[in-house]
């Protein structure tokens, strides 16, 4: 195990207070692993606080707000509701109603035509991520959870497996770097996050 996923896994043990033994530690690789792990070794409270239906309201209520089309579900694609044209502006204006940090978009959402690999002797040098307005709006809700995991996750009380998996995606984009929509529950720690 490299340097920076002990530093990764000491800061999980440090935020969740529990110490991952070493013979359960070679069985995590991926975000939903960690994420499941502790859900099963901590005390979980109830009720539930259900952040994942307050960040999805709180969506809706700002959809509303800048009159767009606020009758979607958590299966539904952003793109469908967001219109492209004057998309930054949207953008912006949503971030402020929600008063939450959203993900960036990035520069296929505001492309007119679809970016295209770049490949130089057959190699892939370039590949364009995929849009932020093709994700669903679960995928989208748990995004902004993981952004805001501070705002949301209470260490000493928590209720769901949705509040410990948004702050492992979190703490996890705090470690690495990458963009927020690049972390998946299903993203490997070494081979997806280059975390070694």
């Amino acid at each position: 195990m490299g340097l920076d996923i002990v530093e990764l896994l000491m800061r999980f043990e440090k935020e969740f207070k529990k110490d991952v033994p070493d013979q359960d530690v070679g069985n995590i690789s991926t975000v939903g692993d960690m994420a499941n792990w502790f859900y099963n070794n901590l005390t979980i409270y109830q009720p539930d606080k259900k952040v994942e239906e307050i960040i999805f309201n709180s969506l809706k209520k700002a959809f509303l707000k800048l009159n767009l089309q606020s009758n979607f579900n958590y299966e539904n694609t952003l793109g469908d509701f967001i219109p492209k044209n004057d998309l930054l502006n949207i953008w912006k204006e949503l971030e402020q109603q929600l008063n939450l940090k959203i993900p960036e978009l990035n520069p296929q959402d505001l492309a007119d035509k679809e970016l295209k690999e770049i490949k130089i002797f057959g190699l892939t040098i370039s590949k364009p991520k995929p849009r932020i307005l093709d994700t669903n709006f679960r995928r989208f809700v748990e995004c902004i959870g993981a952004l805001n995991y501070e705002k949301f996750v209470d260490f000493d009380n928590l209720t769901s497996l949705f509040e410990i998996t948004i702050a492992i995606i979190g703490l996890t984009q705090e470690k690495c770097g990458m963009d927020i929509d690049e972390i998946f529950v299903d993203s490997s720690f070494v081979n997806d996050l280059g975390i070694d």
